[in-house]
């Protein structure tokens, strides 16, 4: 698969590391907010639920995450999941690295998520064609591969806002 070469507005290219932010974002819209974090050469999903989270989904996923990569054959370098409270939302917030992480492991993630807090779960509703999401998974799946060996050179956020992917550098 070549390289995806989004452009802005203004005809420069989007970096790579932004295209994965963005593809994640179009692929999985339950993914509130994503984060790269230069420092740890990691993801980390935001993900906004209704009401009150216990810790309990924080002690079933680290384990589950580790037995699907013992059967990938790999280690995880860095797995944090936390809850924070917000008024009448708690945000999960779900950090792993760059090196170890597949579009397969995305994609359990947010299964994970989805089926913990069904109706809880804050998110736009978006429609993308089959074809499209598969188009946007192979492409995370590439791009994943692309920012492990390379990484990206400065800290970048994506959130949703009003139906649209905006992506900021820190």
């Amino acid at each position: 698969m070549g390289s995806l070469h989004l452009q802005y507005n203004d005809g420069g290219y989007v970096p790579e590391g932004a295209g994965l932010l963005i593809s994640i974002l179009l692929r999985y819209p339950e993914v509130g907010t994503i984060y790269y974090w230069q420092e740890k050469h990691a993801l980390q999903f935001a993900f906004l639920i209704k009401d009150q989270v216990d810790n309990q989904f924080a002690f079933n996923l680290e384990p589950a995450l580790e037995v699907f990569h013992d059967l990938e054959g790999t280690e995880m370098e860095v797995c944090a999941i936390e809850t924070r409270q917000e008024e009448q939302v708690a945000i999960l917030t779900i950090t792993r690295d760059v090196n170890t992480m597949t579009r397969s492991e995305v994609g359990l993630i947010v299964e994970m998520v989805k089926s913990k807090f069904a109706n809880r779960l804050v998110y736009d509703e978006t429609y993308l064609p089959e074809d499209e999401l598969m188009f946007q998974e192979e492409l995370i799946g590439h791009m994943l591969a692309t920012v492990s060996t390379g990484g990206i050179d400065k800290n970048v956020v994506a959130v949703r806002e009003e139906g649209r992917v905006i992506v900021f550098n820190n």
